[in-house]
């Protein structure tokens, strides 16, 4: 990917932006049904700093990179998924998140969301936030251990071609390696948000890096 963005380039015809990390901090609620799923089927609990990095890739990675085969990663996700479902609901926007995403929408700028999260909760979230009406697209996983971060973004377009949205400049915009990768795969360039989880060598391959909302925002609305 080029590193030739640059404020003014009105190069963006839409905008998909992954939510765990991006949109609201929900590391706590995520790292909290790890430990509850892992002790609950009696396996060893790695220390939290060592669990945050499962905030955001799909469920199906997380559980086979702490070395469990797919039978017990099958497991594990059904117990995840009950524990989740719970607080799923409780993280917040990250400050300035929430006027950013009305300023972006106000533009005309067509929104979507690009998430491992799966997809009915995305809109539970999104809609519970108030931040749904923003949005013209809500994407997310499905269950499938197929589902992937390329695959959502590939949804997200696709939904948004359909009502009529152009396509052909999109932009993603995420807070880790999953992100920066999924993006690349799917053909998408990435800005990337530095306010979230992804470490410097995660976000190294990123087109574009912000640390701010308002600075993210000066970016995709150049007026």
């Amino acid at each position: 990917m080029s590193n030739t963005f640059a404020k003014g380039d009105d190069r963006w015809t839409c905008v998909l932006f992954d939510v765990d990390g991006t949109l609201v901090d929900s590391a706590p609620m995520v790292i909290d049904s790890f430990v509850a799923a892992l002790s609950g089927a009696g396996l060893p609990v790695p220390d939290r700093a060592h669990l945050s990095r499962y905030v955001g890739p799909p469920l199906w990675w997380s559980f086979s990179d702490l070395g469990y085969d797919h039978d017990t990663c099958a497991h594990l996700i059904t117990k995840y998924r009950a524990i989740y479902t719970k607080t799923f609901l409780d993280p917040q926007p990250f400050p300035g998140v929430t006027s950013l995403i009305r300023q972006l929408a106000d533009t005309g700028l067509p929104l979507a969301t690009a998430t491992s999260k799966q997809e009915f909760m995305a809109l539970r979230q999104m809609e519970h936030l108030g931040l749904a009406p923003y949005f013209r697209v809500i994407a997310g996983a499905t269950p499938s251990p197929d589902s992937t971060k390329a695959t959502v973004i590939a949804s997200a377009l696709s939904q948004l071609a359909d009502q009529g949205v152009d396509v052909a400049r999109p932009v993603l915009v995420g807070d880790s390696i999953w992100d920066v990768t999924g993006g690349h795969e799917a053909g998408v360039p990435v800005i990337a948000v530095e306010w979230g989880y992804g470490d410097e060598d995660g976000l190294a391959d990123a087109d574009m890096r912000v640390s701010t909302p308002e600075e993210l925002r000066d970016l995709l609305d150049p007026r």
